[in-house]
């Protein structure tokens, strides 16, 4: 038994020393970003000369950004219900591909988008943080902050702790609109 112990010890260290990637948070290759995350997670599968580098430093598909918000359009076209509850969370007259531009998924996008209703937050300010794109100029800078960080930096009378809270609320409200779409 105890050899056994200590060969499961020493094949634990060896491993962590050999640099074999871990994944206790289930982040396996070939799975999304969370809501939260915002990181663009890639696949060993992708091909190298597909990716691009975002303004963070992360790996990242331009292709791939692009297709959630293709997918995204297409079914606000095809389900005129979830279409009708993302228009309510938009800002009055605002483009629905002018808002939904710089986001890294579609769920930090629907986040942001109930932040800005849930807290009255302007939605152009959270997206100038969240993304890093200045409201006035339409150019990023190198800096992004979280939705927790946004909303802290937008409302400094809400402590990081509530700030993080109302992230992880909207997060949870823009899954089940993405869940509340109509089947056909």
């Amino acid at each position: 038994m105890k050899r056994l112990i200590a060969f499961l010890f020493s094949l634990s260290i060896v491993a962590c020393l050999s640099g074999v990637p871990g994944y206790a948070q289930g982040k396996g290759l070939g799975q999304g970003p969370a809501v939260n995350q915002g990181h663009g997670q890639t696949g060993a599968h992708e091909d190298a000369k597909t990716r691009s580098v975002d303004h963070a430093g992360n790996a990242d598909s331009h292709d791939a950004k692009a297709g959630w918000e293709a997918k995204l359009n297409n079914l606000i076209q095809s389900d005129p219900a979830f279409g009708a509850r993302i228009q309510s969370l938009l800002p009055a007259g605002a483009d629905i591909k002018a808002a939904e531009s710089g986001f890294k998924n579609q769920g930090q996008f629907i986040a942001a988008l109930h932040v800005s209703k849930n807290l009255d937050i302007p939605f152009d300010q959270l997206k100038a943080k969240m993304t890093g794109a200045t409201a006035s100029t339409g150019q990023n800078s190198s800096t992004t902050k979280s939705l927790g960080q946004a909303i802290h930096e937008l409302r400094p009378s809400i402590p990081d702790t509530q700030a993080n809270e109302e992230a992880k609320k909207a997060e949870q409200q823009a899954k089940l609109t993405e869940k509340s779409k109509t089947t056909a």
